[in-house]
C-alpha cells in the first residue's frame, strides 16, 4: 500500500522555513504485520510550536514526529488495540503508521525522553460538546499540561495575580481561564491586537501585545502597570525579555511553571540577565512542566470528568482552527508563528 509522509529534509534553527524543512515522500509499503503490530490511519494530526524542537533533533530523512488520532485499521493478534479502536500517540505527520503502540524512547534531543504507549479513546467521552479532535487538544496534552500544572503544582488563591506568557495558544488560554475561575487576576502577554482581544474575551483581565525583539524595560513598564501589587504565579511559555521583567516582580511565596520557552528554542536568545537573586529574595518556587508524567489513566478519567465538565457546563471556551488535507500539514505548522488573527485555540489538520 502507499503511505504518505513528511519528512525533515534540512534541519533550520530560528522561525521555521517549511518549505526548507519538510519534504513529502510517498512510498510503498508491503505491510506484513508481526503478531504485536498494528497498522492505524491517522485522522487528525496535531502541529505544536515545541515540534521545531523535535525537528532539530530530528535525523535528515526520518518522518516528523507528531501527536495524532488514529484508527485500527489492522491488527495482529497479540496487538495491544483491535480493528476500529481508535487512539491517541505520536505517530507523526504520515497517512498511516505499522506500530505495536509501546512507548518509544527518543535519544536524539538534548534530553532522553520517552513518548507514551497509544492510548485508547473512549467513544464515551467525545460528542457535539467534546468532539473527538478535543484528544489532541483539552482533552489531550495541552489539557493535561493546563489542568496538571494547577492540580499538580500550582496553587491558586482568590486575588492572586498570575501572569501568563504566550497566553492565546491552547495552554496558556485553558490555563488563564482556569485561574481566573478561582479568583486569581490573569495577565497574559501575546503577539498580536486580534489576539489580546481574543483574550480579554475569554476573561483575562489585562493582555500585553508583545513581539519578539521588545526589550524587558518595555515589557516591565506594561507589566508594572498591569500588576501593580506585584506577581505571585507565573506560568511561562516564552522566556526571553517577557521572563526577565516578570521576574524582579516576584512576590514573596511566587510559584513560577516553565512550560516552553520560545525564546530559546525558536528565537536563539541563550544569554540574560541573572535572574536567581530574584528568586531568592521572595523565596520563589520554580518547576518545569513536562506534562508526559502525568499521562496516567486515572489522571486522563479526572481530566475528562473535572476540566471536560467545565466544558461542557460553558465554563471554559475550547476553541480549535482545523485544516484539511495531509498536503496541508507543514503551512498549518507555519501559521503558529505569525499574528494570523484566524488561529484560535489549538491548532490540527484533519487528513
Amino acid at each position: 500500500m502507499k503511505i504518505a509522509k513528511w519528512v525533515v529534509r534540512e534541519h533550520v534553527e530560528g522561525v521555521p522555513d517549511v518549505d526548507r524543512v519538510y519534504e513529502k515522500i510517498v512510498e510503498n509499503v508491503d505491510v506484513r504485520l508481526a503478531p504485536d503490530e498494528m497498522l492505524l490511519r491517522t485522522l487528525y494530526v496535531s502541529v505544536d510550536p515545541y515540534l521545531q524542537g523535535i525537528a532539530l533533533d530530528t535525523p535528515i530523512g526520518r518522518h516528523m514526529g507528531a501527536d495524532s488520532i488514529m484508527e485500527v485499521v489492522e491488527a495482529g493478534p497479540r496487538a495491544a488495540h483491535r480493528v476500529g479502536d481508535l487512539v491517541q500517540g505520536f505517530g507523526g505527520w504520515r497517512t498511516h503508521v505499522v506500530s505495536t503502540g509501546v512507548p518509544e524512547l527518543w535519544q536524539t534531543g538534548t534530553f532522553p525522553m520517552v513518548f507514551p504507549a497509544y492510548r485508547r479513546l473512549d467513544p464515551r467521552w467525545y460528542d457535539d460538546a467534546l468532539p473527538l479532535p478535543t484528544a489532541l487538544s483539552v482533552m489531550g496534552g495541552p489539557g493535561m499540561t493546563a489542568w496538571g500544572t494547577l492540580t499538580k503544582y500550582m496553587t491558586i488563591s482568590p486575588g492572586e495575580t498570575l501572569v501568563i506568557s504566550g497566553a492565546s495558544g491552547p495552554v496558556g488560554a485553558l490555563v488563564g481561564q482556569l485561574a481566573a475561575l478561582a479568583g486569581a487576576r490573569v495577565i497574559g502577554t501575546t503577539s498580536s491586537p486580534e489576539k489580546a482581544d481574543y483574550l480579554t474575551g475569554l476573561g483575562f483581565d489585562a493582555v500585553i501585545v508583545y513581539r519578539h525583539g521588545d526589550g524587558a524595560d518595555t515589557v516591565g513598564d506594561a507589566l508594572v502597570r498591569a500588576a501593580p501589587d506585584g506577581v505571585d504565579r507565573y506560568f511561562d511559555n516564552l522566556g526571553g525579555a517577557v521572563t526577565d521583567a516578570v521576574f524582579p516582580l516576584l512576590n514573596i511565596g511566587s510559584q513560577v511553571a516553565v512550560c516552553w520557552q520560545w525564546a530559546t528554542q525558536v528565537g536563539n536568545e541563550a544569554t540574560g540577565p541573572r535572574l536567581l537573586p530574584y528568586l531568592m529574595f521572595p523565596r520563589a518556587t520554580v518547576r518545569g512542566i513536562f506534562s508526559l508524567e502525568w499521562f496516567t489513566e486515572q489522571n486522563w478519567q479526572d481530566l475528562h470528568t473535572e476540566l471536560g465538565g467545565r466544558v461542557r457546563r460553558g465554563e471554559v471556551v475550547c476553541d480549535h482552527t482545523l485544516h484539511h488535507g495531509f498536503d496541508a500539514i507543514p503551512a498549518a505548522y507555519g501559521s503558529l508563528y505569525g499574528d494570523r488573527a484566524a488561529n484560535r485555540g489549538k491548532v490540527l489538520v484533519e487528513l
